[in-house]
């Protein structure tokens, strides 16, 4: 039985202007340990790793590197592959951006356009309520974007952020024969919490396995995490070689696809 494997890892970035954007920290290096672990199992066939612009690549000659931007460019890249291959297993390490740049603006240009736009003089007599007046200034800040680089001359530059689809929620419709491996990360939680967040996760979007981890624990060469299962026992790792080790493991046993 020969199975392929997809792998997402490193962070996405999202633009703010042409030159300028926000990116996650995240380095990659553990999900290159884990697709090269995949890569060195007979049963694999191709590991496919998308992954952050800047993220480590894995060094197997199995890995199929697909690299991408912003959460957007994660989702084309996801749908084109699963449209192409039959994944058996997919395991989302990737730090996929929670929120996106929805318009950049100033203080004075959003004020401006609030004070013009017809809608807002329920404001002014306290009429409106909160979430219609967020609503009337997702609706009436200008975006600076339009000239590409924005200059460097705005004193209160004001960015409007929208949420990001949870791309690991888009798994179980992309891919629902897939095994899939998720990951928690929280900072400075009690054990308790942690794996009750992880456990969340893995009973929210279908999962098989949940790695969860704390920042906290996360420095130099220690990397504490918690493989969690479906029945919610957990085995704790304390580096990025035996958290690696362990997922592959525990996936290819999944699908029953060790040789």
């Amino acid at each position: 039985m020969r199975i392929n494997v997809l792998v997402t890892s490193g962070g996405t970035v999202e633009k703010i202007d042409s030159v300028r954007s926000i990116a996650n920290m995240s380095t990659g290096k553990l999900g290159s340990l884990i697709a090269d672990g995949f890569g060195a199992e007979a049963c694999v066939e191709s590991v496919f790793y998308v992954c952050g612009e800047s993220a480590v690549r894995p060094l197997s000659a199995k890995a199929v590197i697909l690299p991408v931007g912003s959460v957007s460019d994660l989702e084309n890249t996801l749908k084109s592959v699963f449209s192409d291959t039959n994944i058996d297993i997919i395991v989302h390490s990737m730090a996929v951006s929670d929120y996106r740049v929805k318009s950049v603006t100033s203080a004075a240009a959003l004020a401006s356009a609030l004070i013009a736009s017809p809608d807002a003089a329920a404001f002014s007599g306290g009429r409106g309520s909160s979430a219609e007046l967020a609503e009337l200034i997702g609706a009436c800040a200008p975006d600076f974007r339009a000239e590409g680089k924005i200059g460097s001359d705005i004193d209160d530059m004001l960015l409007l952020m929208e949420r990001t689809p949870k791309v690991i929620s888009l798994f179980s419709s992309m891919s629902p024969q897939s095994t899939l491996v998720g990951f928690k990360l929280l900072h400075n939680v009690p054990l308790e919490a942690l794996i009750e967040k992880g456990f969340q996760v893995l009973t929210q979007n279908g999962c098989s396995y949940v790695l969860a981890n704390d920042l906290r624990d996360i420095t130099g060469g220690q990397h504490v995490g918690y493989l969690i299962d479906r029945d919610n026992n957990y085995m704790r790792y304390s580096t990025k070689a035996e958290i690696a080790a362990a997922i592959v493991s525990a996936a290819i046993d999944c699908r029953g696809a060790r040789v």
